[in-house]
């Protein structure tokens, strides 16, 4: 049975500043929520769910010590932000250890500097997941990654993909001494298809408005642009371009690897 206390915490998580109180965020949805389970069980809080969706799914947290919580689907109503139909609502913990080897030793990480919007946010955290981006960071002010809107357009690639938050020149010192190369994305640079790409590399990303800052831009090696194909066409949306841009990179170094 779904406690006031539950409520209360549920809907407050909602908001960045208690989910930086409680270091909790939530999950909602069967697709993210199965995807938490079976790639981040460990940090399962609470799970809140229809009894369909604990026969369906008990398997993925038989091991978890997860509290579980069966509810109808009128209580669940009472928690759900989604406005279709919704069967399960987890809490989450937000993760503790970060593993800079982890940055260290990429290949191919993405920065974005002060991307704003959540759905652009999870949109370029699933597109680093499907071109397989060894890490994502984000600058101090993007929006969180544990935005409600950030985690659902993100279709469980959140809890695949290593995500870590630090300012431009903080990534830069801690990288320093691996011979990365960073490439920026902007409106004008060299087109991406006549580009040699060189790993390890970084991809950084601008704000949807202003762009990649100037104090960025000056610490960069390589200027990339997509080719626009439509003079009266002013920009192309954040996450649309970091799919672009990644999917370039993929085909011409596997191009470049398949000459050899």
């Amino acid at each position: 049975m779904l406690k006031k206390n539950d409520i209360k915490l549920i809907r407050s998580l909602r908001l960045k500043k208690y989910r930086q109180k409680y270091n909790k965020f939530i999950v909602e949805g069967e697709k993210n929520s199965v995807e938490a389970l079976k790639n981040v069980l460990d940090r399962v809080d609470s799970i809140y769910c229809t009894i369909d969706f604990f026969d369906k799914n008990q398997l993925l947290f038989v091991n978890s010590t997860a509290e579980v919580v069966i509810v109808s689907d009128k209580e669940l109503k009472q928690i759900s932000n989604l406005k279709s139909a919704n069967s399960v609502v987890l809490i989450l913990n937000k993760k503790q250890k970060i593993n800079i080897d982890l940055l260290k030793k990429s290949k191919t990480i993405v920065y974005l500097d002060d991307i704003t919007d959540p759905g652009n946010m999870g949109t370029i955290i699933r597109s680093c997941d499907w071109f397989d981006v060894d890490a994502l960071v984000t600058s101090i002010n993007s929006v969180d990654i544990y935005n409600p809107k950030v985690i659902q357009s993100s279709m469980g690639s959140i809890f695949r993909l290593p995500i870590f938050n630090y300012e431009f020149n903080e990534m830069q010192e801690i990288l320093s001494g691996y011979d990365f190369t960073f490439y920026g994305t902007k409106l004008q640079g060299d087109s991406i298809n006549a580009v040699i790409y060189n790993y390890p590399m970084v991809i950084v990303v601008g704000n949807e408005s202003k762009g990649i800052s100037d104090a960025i831009d000056k610490k960069l090696n390589h200027r990339i642009t997509i080719p626009r194909y439509n003079k009266n066409t002013e920009s192309l949306n954040a996450a649309v371009a970091t799919a672009i841009v990644l999917y370039e990179i993929k085909r011409m170094n596997i191009k470049e690897r398949a000459t050899f």
